[in-house]
């Protein structure tokens, strides 16, 4: 019986550690995704503060710099609420899929318990 309760020990502690790596390898992921989008946002920011210096300097009038900077407005929004949209769609998942390993955790901790509990019954007897 010690053996088993050994053994229970060991594999408990196998799938700890299995689930720290998952855990890990999910950070991981989650920061590169993230790094990546904000790599991306900014480049959308360098490439809309050229494009205003040159609708600046490249204006004929007011009046057509002012169109020329609200579409420009227009774009650079449409571009934030679709990298909002993004991130949120990505954060999702994640959280998706932390539950799901909360979830197995939590199932298997219930069964290592229960046969714990039968095993201490029989040793018991």
């Amino acid at each position: 019986m010690q053996n088993e309760l050994l053994e229970m020990v060991n594999q408990f502690n196998a799938n700890m550690l299995a689930s720290a790596k998952r855990l890990g390898d999910l950070n991981m992921r989650t920061f590169e995704q993230l790094a990546s989008k904000q790599a991306a946002v900014f480049n959308d920011c360098l490439e809309s503060s050229a494009k205003q210096y040159e609708v600046l300097t490249t204006a004929k009038d007011y009046k057509a710099a002012m169109v020329a900077q609200g579409e420009l407005l227009k774009g650079c929004n449409e571009k934030f609420l679709a990298n909002m949209r993004d991130t949120a769609e990505m954060m999702t998942v994640v959280r998706e899929e932390l539950t799901g390993m909360v979830e197995e955790a939590v199932k298997y901790t219930n069964s290592t318990v229960e046969k714990a509990g039968k095993v201490a019954a029989k040793k018991a007897a």
